[in-house]
């Protein structure tokens, strides 16, 4: 049976050119016992881990809220779950908590998981993302959220003295954004952020 120190091994340790996605360097974030966020700037989603006695459940909640939407909305989007949950293999589309949350989920038996198969469902999570996104017509909705996942990453960067050159080059090599991209991503966040006189400093 795999033990959760080796789970968190496989999502630590890595490097940023990896092609496969458990090869990259996730950071991971304790959140309470057997409960971890791991998010990487590339990958558009924040990974919530749940580890207990059986298994390893990996759970991607995309912050859509279904529990307001009209019936016919709502009946709309639980329609397009199940059509994806019958497209797709070892993925589940879910309706979670007490807002009706759409979430992705994988559960993952610790008796007889491997790095492969961890793999295998990580790249299934972000198959998922992008068709439940298509299908819902959310394309412009989620941009924004990465949009400011990553811009969030880059005010915690500053908030703990970073310099300019060491946020490029996350930019440019964790990101994956072209130089100039990210020299006026950055050069806006500063502008809007920061008082006009602490500019200079970078």
């Amino acid at each position: 049976m795999v033990v959760p120190v080796e789970v968190l091994k496989w999502l630590k340790e890595g490097y940023d050119n990896a092609r496969d996605i458990v090869d990259l360097p996730w950071k991971v974030t304790k959140k309470a016992e057997g409960v971890y966020l791991a998010e990487y700037p590339k990958i558009p989603f924040v990974l919530n881990v749940v580890i207990d006695e059986g298994f390893v459940h990996l759970i991607v909640p995309l912050g859509i809220e279904t529990v307001a939407l009209e019936l016919p909305e709502r009946l709309k989007v639980y329609h397009t779950l199940l059509m994806l949950n019958n497209r797709l293999n070892l993925i589940k589309f879910c309706i979670a908590g007490m807002n009706e949350e759409i979430t992705l989920r994988v559960d993952l038996d610790r008796k007889t998981l491997g790095k492969g198969e961890f793999n295998d469902a990580l790249t299934s999570l972000l198959i998922g993302l992008n068709q439940v996104i298509t299908a819902l017509g959310l394309e412009e909705e989620f941009a924004r959220a990465v949009f400011e996942r990553i811009t969030m990453m880059v005010l915690e960067r500053l908030e703990k003295g970073a310099k300019k050159e060491e946020i490029l080059k996350f930019l440019v090599a964790k990101v994956g954004m072209d130089p100039k991209d990210a020299e006026e991503f950055l050069k806006r966040i500063i502008e809007n952020t920061m008082p006009k006189e602490d500019v200079g400093y970078f």
